[in-house]
């Protein structure tokens, strides 16, 4: 599905030079969790100067991924439990590796938690959640710069649809959810069981949320996050042949809050941390041209993705209707 290292550096240098120009580079770190990997993502990463300079990797031998993820190709709950367990600040989001966070969202959330702006929540104690929005894939495939990226996003963001799920937007597809690092380490993090496909992050919004609020920070801030599409046909022909994670996962009744225990995350694990190898320049390789004869292919996008989530929307209030758990 492209190049996944291409789309890890874009996020990391994306969201930074949006951190930097807000002069908090202090206070926010990036921390990836290197699972498994023959050959270290810090050695072959691109990350510029800024990025470098705020980005972490923690990095999980194979011998132990494959040992803790089984018949899984990927045990992404360890991962996300590693890196967040690892993490230095009070506030602890997860994104996926490619996804674009931008300044307006940097600019709601500190306003929030240090109490300059009133957004009818308290930060300490919730759980907060948005949904995404996709940059075309016919764009992402040609490797953008962050410019041009940017320029996009500026121009023709407010065009695009978010992928919110209207009756649980927690369990839309991730741009970002986060919480104070005393919820994480309440509720454990990801429930270190569900080692397969989906439902991981259904499962840790089911748990926490009997003993804490959760909060549309989409719809309170605004959806600000911008995945890089990496599939030609969107989720409207979505199919994995992965195993799925059990249906329990998707239960609103979870009798434990915390099922890994005070050890989530491997915290008696030793594992090594690293940072990025020699940065790189940050080049300017804006197009206009190239930018404006994107506008179809995101009207289209949107209106193609609006007419799949007005479907699902239909099939869950049916399913509701009828009594039946709608996840």
């Amino acid at each position: 599905m492209g190049d996944p290292m291409w789309r890890l550096a874009t996020s990391i240098n994306y969201v930074s030079e949006q951190i930097f120009s807000l002069e908090r580079e202090a206070e926010v770190e990036v921390v990836v969790c290197d699972w498994g990997s023959e050959i270290p993502i810090s050695d072959v990463i691109q990350l510029t100067e800024r990025a470098a300079s705020i980005t972490r990797f923690i990095q999980v031998p194979q011998a132990l991924a494959s040992e803790l993820q089984k018949d899984s190709p990927f045990g992404e709950v360890y991962a996300l439990n590693i890196a967040a367990r690892r993490s230095e600040g009070l506030y602890i989001g997860r994104i996926d590796q490619d996804t674009l966070v931008t300044i307006e969202f940097l600019e709601n959330f500190f306003d929030a938690v240090e109490a300059k702006k009133d957004f009818g929540f308290e930060p300490e104690q919730s759980y907060m959640f948005a949904a995404r929005k996709q940059v075309p894939y016919s764009f992402v495939k040609k490797k953008p710069s962050l410019w041009q990226l940017q320029r996009v996003i500026h121009k023709y963001g407010r065009w695009i649809g978010s992928e919110e799920l209207k009756f649980c937007h927690w369990a839309s597809p991730v741009g970002i959810l986060m919480m104070h690092r005393d919820l994480w380490d309440d509720i454990g993090g990801y429930d270190e069981r569900l080692i397969y496909y989906w439902f991981m992050d259904v499962d840790l919004a089911t748990r926490l949320m009997r003993k804490y609020h959760i909060v549309n920070i989409g719809e309170k801030f605004g959806y600000h996050f911008y995945h890089l599409e990496h599939m030609p046909n969107g989720n409207l022909f979505r199919h994995s042949h992965r195993k799925l994670n059990p249906d329990w996962s998707k239960s609103f009744d979870k009798p434990v809050l915390n099922p890994n225990g005070p050890d989530w995350g491997l915290n008696t694990h030793d594992l090594k941390s690293t940072s990025a190898a020699e940065p790189i320049e940050l080049l300017d390789q804006l197009n206009e041209a190239r930018i404006a004869g994107l506008v179809p292919k995101i009207l289209a996008g949107t209106i193609g993705r609006w007419s799949y989530y007005q479907v699902k929307h239909v099939w869950y209030l049916t399913k509701k209707l009828r009594g039946k758990p709608y996840l």
